[in-house]
């Protein structure tokens, strides 16, 4: 009895060394930094306790949360447009260092640039569109090309540009010939890590319901914001 009891324990044991208890996969720590404009900020979504909860960066960070410890940090500044981000970058070091940590940037810039455009002109000339968006490219590459130097291996997305404008709008034309442009702009910096989010097309004739535009105000709304996160999280996934 004696014997069959200990031989019984020593295969019992045995198992254990070779077919070892499966364990919980811990959950990854990620550090994601947002940089960008009102977007980014997330103006225009609804406020809870004073917070806007319903912007794309609250909302994308929950859900890298479902499998990840996630640490945010949110540099949307209102108004800023794509040479402020690159001043910003190249004056702050303390930022810079910050991204080096990063695993997931993400950048939202090019709307002010439009908005300076025709609010500085009621009609701008198409050469003066051109030019105003080859400034655009240029310092959109240049922060581009900052960040990858900075950190060569993050995930970054890069969001596009969609037209507030619905059809009858004075600038509907205008935004329909401007964030096409941008986006393809955008688009060219795209690679395996590098996501580029185009939400024109999702907004097209659906701008009145995704933005506050009828109140003169060209932001998403939370549904607006819903609509750029669940792009972010497609793609995202397909890197995964």
């Amino acid at each position: 009895m004696g014997r069959k009891f200990l031989l019984t324990a020593f295969l019992i044991l045995g198992s254990f060394f070779m077919y070892p208890p499966a364990t919980a996969e811990s959950p990854k720590q990620l550090t994601y930094i947002a940089l960008g404009d009102s977007l980014t900020a997330g103006l225009g979504s609804s406020e809870e306790n004073y917070l806007r909860i319903h912007g794309f960066v609250p909302q994308f960070t929950k859900y890298l949360r479902k499998d990840n410890t996630v640490k945010v940090e949110n540099y949307g500044i209102p108004g800023l447009t794509s040479t402020g981000l690159l001043a910003l970058l190249s004056g702050d070091e303390g930022l810079r260092n910050r991204l080096k940590t990063a695993n997931i940037i993400s950048i939202s810039i090019g709307g002010n640039n439009f908005l300076q455009t025709v609010r500085s002109q009621p009609d701008p000339e198409e050469e003066q569109l051109d030019f105003n968006m080859q400034l655009l490219e240029t310092s959109l590459k240049e922060t581009y090309g900052m960040v990858r130097e900075i950190n060569p291996t993050a995930t970054i997305l890069l969001i596009g540009l969609y037209n507030p404008y619905p059809s009858g709008h004075p600038l509907h034309q205008l935004g329909k010939e401007y964030a096409p442009k941008f986006n393809a702009a955008v688009k060219k910096l795209a690679s395996e890590s590098t996501l580029f989010i185009d939400p024109y097309q999702e907004f097209v004739n659906k701008e009145v319901d995704l933005t506050h535009i009828e109140k003169d105000d060209i932001h998403p709304n939370d549904q607006g914001y819903r609509v750029i996160v669940a792009l972010m999280k497609k793609a995202y996934e397909e890197t995964q």
